[in-house]
């Protein structure tokens, strides 16, 4: 605890002044100024007292500087309380960076990202939950390194054209010497903070850190480290050496000498020599949520510095059933409206009918699948997902056209150009969209789960188990559609046949989406915890 030097009272740090506040006599201090009680025996001077709380449940620990200041729950597997374990002296930080987003920023923030996402529960931001976000400072390692000595960086020429049916590339090797020292490269330090959250959160300005203080943890809390420097080594000697090479590259000297050549600067076909220099241990501002439903959890962490928002946030199934319906209905409406409008519709009512189905089907298919193909293979993972913007567009101009092959008009002998080609046209693009993105989806069936994060590995094997179940329906879609389209073809005298294929599409349709509703929404969540340190034992509640 540091304690006001004007009467006594604890303090706290103050984020909208960067000070440290008295609530008792309202002054202000200067955090460096401050001298803990830790800190006044120069024996301990790199030492500071700390109170140790472990949770029962999951054996994850908080730290803080006041021992008045009574944790309530965990917020790593949502456990109702933490027990007060002993005082401990904690090695101090090299640097903090102190929380620079209030509370009420933070929530804010959060909200605003809930909202953005429509088809979220909105019971993940009512407003005794995001009033649980707690401000933790996370450790973190923050490294300097060196790219020094000899470096080579593969390069070639353009095609050039050599006789008749000849054409040479011309592969060279770009060799100079670097003396380059990077530093920000920045790994968390704790086995309970998932990697996948603190990338998220990333990237910290490490220019804003200040020389540790505990005066800064007054009115939060902490976490301990406990991951080596060196766990990182070879991820921070690759980052190091991609960051190098693109710098050098882009040197004048270096273009100057390259005019005609096209450097290729991919990290692994990089041969240089990477040193370390140093790491140093920081602490990172992390506002922090967790809401727990039976032994599933799901996690909001906002960038105590940036208000960068990284949250899970499963889908909610009501929801998307009503946006599901309300939009068939409008579609439907306007087609009700149209055979009413335009009397020249005679075919509209089953056949007609069975043909947007069709196509629609064929576009659920397709956003599904890339948002399925998207999820998996999240930031900085392998691309798995197509754009969808000519997609959509072709999409557009197959309805028009295919409504306008349906009907009746001045442009009856133009038919076949307005609306048949177009409309042709239109679906083999889509259908060629449609294998680029079966392509993709066979990279996530290729996945490895090694030296991957504990949810990266989860979200790869959900989303190989999902693709063996949905197969089978899949197959039988692509079928119905093919019979569908002969259907239309054909245009039988019964309309019980077309609305029938219209049901059959419509209901294959509705469970491909229920499959996708189920894998999004358990991605989204993650098992409780269990970090297996002294005093945990599993909570079945």
């Amino acid at each position: 605890m540091v304690g006001c030097p004007t009467c006594g009272a604890a303090l706290r740090f103050d984020i909208a002044s960067q000070k440290m506040a008295c609530d008792h006599c309202g002054n202000l201090f200067e955090t460096q100024k401050l001298s803990d009680n830790s800190s006044r025996d120069d024996a301990r001077s790199s030492q500071f007292d700390s109170y140790v709380y472990i949770c029962p449940s999951c054996g994850a620990e908080l730290l803080t500087t006041d021992k008045n200041d009574a944790v309530g729950f965990c917020q790593y597997c949502g456990g109702a309380s933490m027990i007060y374990e002993k005082m401990r002296q904690e090695w101090k930080p090299d640097y903090i960076i102190p929380f620079k987003v209030t509370k009420e920023d933070c929530k804010k923030a959060y909200c605003k990202e809930v909202r953005r996402h429509p088809f979220v529960s909105r019971k993940y931001s009512k407003s005794d939950l995001i009033e649980s976000f707690r401000g933790i400072y996370m450790p973190y390692w923050s490294y300097r390194a060196v790219m020094s000595g000899q470096f080579r960086v593969p390069a070639q020429s353009g095609r050039q054209h050599v006789s008749l049916n000849t054409y040479e590339i011309i592969h060279y090797d770009v060799v100079g010497n670097s003396n380059l020292a990077l530093e920000g490269y920045s790994r968390d330090a704790s086995i309970n903070f998932d990697d996948d959250i603190s990338d998220a959160l990333a990237p910290y300005e490490y220019r804003q850190q200040m020389p540790f203080a505990p005066g800064y943890l007054s009115g939060f809390y902490a976490e301990s480290g406990d991951v080596s420097a060196h766990e990182y080594d070879s991820a921070i000697n690759l980052e190091t050496k991609d960051d190098a090479v693109n710098i050098l590259v882009n040197d004048n000297a270096v273009k100057s000498c390259c005019e005609n050549l096209k450097i290729t600067p991919n990290p692994d076909e990089v041969r240089a020599k990477v040193n370390i220099e140093s790491a140093k241990r920081t602490l990172n501002p992390v506002w922090f949520m967790s809401y727990r439903n039976g032994k599933q959890i799901t996690y909001a962490t906002v960038n105590g510095q940036t208000g960068k928002v990284a949250a899970d946030l499963p889908l909610s199934p009501l929801r998307i059933l009503l946006f599901a319906l309300g939009l068939s209905a409008a579609i439907f409406g306007i087609i009700a409206l149209l055979m009413n409008v335009i009397p020249s519709i005679p075919s509209i009512k089953a056949n007609g009918t069975l043909g947007l189905c069709l196509i629609l089907m064929n576009a659920g298919m397709f956003y599904l699948q890339n948002s399925f193909n998207r999820t998996v293979s999240g930031k900085g993972g392998t691309r798995t997902r197509v754009a969808t913007g000519g997609y959509t567009l072709s999409l557009i101009v197959c309805l028009f056209a295919f409504i306008g092959a349906i009907t009746d008009g001045s442009y009856e002998k133009d038919r076949f150009f307005i609306c048949i080609i177009p409309m042709m046209a239109t679906a083999v693009i889509m259908l060629f969209a449609h294998f680029r993105q079966a392509a993709y989806t066979s990279l996530i069936k290729k996945m490895a789960t090694d030296n991957t994060s504990v949810l990266r590995t989860r979200v790869i094997t959900e989303a190989k188990s999902f693709l063996r179940k949905v197969v089978w329906l899949k197959l039988a879609m692509y079928l119905s559609i093919a019979i569908g389209a002969m259907i239309v073809y054909i245009d039988p005298a019964y309309n019980a046949v077309s609305y029938g294929a219209c049901f059959v599409a419509a209901a294959e349709l509705f469970g491909l989406a229920l499959f996708h509703i189920h894998f999004q929404t358990n991605v989204a969540k993650r098992p409780l915890p269990q970090f297996n340190k002294k005093g945990a034992r599993y909570d079945e509640n």
